[in-house]
This record gives structure tokens, C-alpha cells and sequence, in this order.
């Protein structure tokens, strides 16, 4: 049964990246349907992207990551500083990229700019918009982001745990159900 389950898992991912024609998505990466992903966006294994994501151009997940419903990654995407000219006919600078780091957790309804990099292990709290970098395993919150607090109690801790995340991926005894 369990076997039958991980296949049918593994067909359902193989179509969302048929529909949304991701090309850089790993084969086991979950993309909730009703997300707006752009095409060149590149994902890890076990990544999950929740439904009515909006994923703009450039943006890069590691493995383990989770994104949670209606998470936007925006902006750079509009001139403001040509005098006379309206926004709307200004064009456009080019985009950088955002790089979303390994085991990341970001909370519903985030949103992330254009060209943050959040490291591996941090947290980003539900509703929070993130304007500037965030460290490997912190927490952070509000609006603009800032730090609430650090994810592990100890720096051996910490070690331990971003020294697991330089292994290739693997689904692990961890995510398996215990009876």
C-alpha cells in the first residue's frame, strides 16, 4: 500500500511540473495547483510550495523547504525613477535573484522581495514581509522582517543541524510513519 502511495505521489508531482513546464524543479518537489510559479524557478527535492504561491522570476528553493499558501515572491519588476515618464511606461530593471536556502519554513501569506537570500534552517512567520537577508536558522517575523529569536538553543546544535543539511537529500527514517 505504502508503495502504491509514494507512486501515486511521485505521478501527481510529475504533473504539476508538466503543467506549470518547470524545467529546473526536482522530481520530487510538490507545487500545489492554483500557484502562479514562473517557469525558470529552480526547487530541491522535497519541496512544498502551498496553493495560491505566487513565484516571480529567479528564485531558487533548496531541499526540505516548505512555502506556505499564498506566499509572493515580488518585486524589482518597476522604474520609479525616470522624471516624466509614468510608472506604468518606465520598463523594467533586470531582476535578482532570490535564493531560498535548505529546511526553510515560510509562514502563509509571506511575502518575500525580489533579491533576499534566507539561509538555511530560518523560519519566516506567517504574514511577515522580507525585505532584507535573513541568517541560517533564525527567526524572523513582521514587517519589515526582523529577527525574533535563533531556532536552536546551542551552536553545537545549530552545527549539527546545518552540517545534516550539506547531505544529499534524502526522504529519511524521520518522514516514514511509525506503527
Amino acid at each position: 500500500m505504502k508503495k502504491i502511495i509514494f507512486f501515486l505521489r511521485f505521478c501527481k508531482c510529475l504533473v504539476q511540473k508538466y503543467y506549470y513546464g518547470l524545467n529546473f524543479v526536482h522530481k520530487f518537489a510538490y507545487i500545489a495547483f492554483g500557484s502562479d510559479i514562473s517557469k525558470d524557478l529552480i526547487a530541491d527535492s522535497y519541496v512544498y510550495v502551498g496553493s495560491g504561491s505566487v513565484i516571480g522570476p529567479k528564485v531558487s528553493i533548496g531541499a526540505y523547504s516548505m512555502i506556505g499558501p499564498k506566499v509572493m515572491f515580488v518585486g524589482d519588476d518597476h522604474r520609479f525613477d525616470l522624471p516624466g515618464v509614468p510608472i506604468i511606461f518606465s520598463g523594467r530593471p533586470s531582476q535578482r535573484s532570490t535564493i531560498i536556502g535548505r529546511d526553510v519554513w515560510i509562514g502563509a501569506g509571506s511575502i518575500i522581495l525580489s533579491g533576499v537570500s534566507i539561509g538555511d534552517g530560518a523560519i519566516v512567520a506567517a504574514g511577515s514581509i522580507v525585505t532584507k537577508d535573513i541568517a541560517a536558522c533564525e527567526i524572523h517575523a513582521g514587517s519589515p522582517n526582523r529577527l525574533v529569536r535563533v531556532r536552536f538553543s546551542s551552536a553545537k546544535d545549530k552545527d549539527t543541524h546545518l552540517n545534516y543539511l550539506k547531505r544529499e537529500p534524502e526522504i529519511g527514517e524521520f518522514a516514514r510513519k511509525k506503527v
